[in-house]
């Protein structure tokens, strides 16, 4: 039972290395759209709005609570 455990929680953490990946790899491309957009004042502003308005903070709290959450509920069914 103990090695079920350990397999689901490696799984689990490659998953959220992968999704963890794929948000830095939208943001890099953000980024890269917006060195080749050039620095003006206005883009600057829009930039920043963008940033505000981003779902990227979210996108990863959602990924490591679910992880959390799983991480704990299998810790809780191994003692018990």
């Amino acid at each position: 039972m103990f090695t079920i455990f350990v397999i689901i929680a490696i799984i689990l953490s490659v998953i959220a290395l992968v999704a963890t990946i794929y948000v830095g790899k939208d943001v890099n491309k953000t980024i890269d759209r917006y060195e080749r957009e050039g620095d003006t004042p206005e883009n600057e502003l829009a930039r920043s709005h963008e940033y505000e308005k981003a779902s990227n903070l979210r996108t990863l709290s959602v990924i490591y609570i679910i992880t959390f959450i799983i991480t704990i509920a299998l810790v809780f069914i191994f003692i018990l």
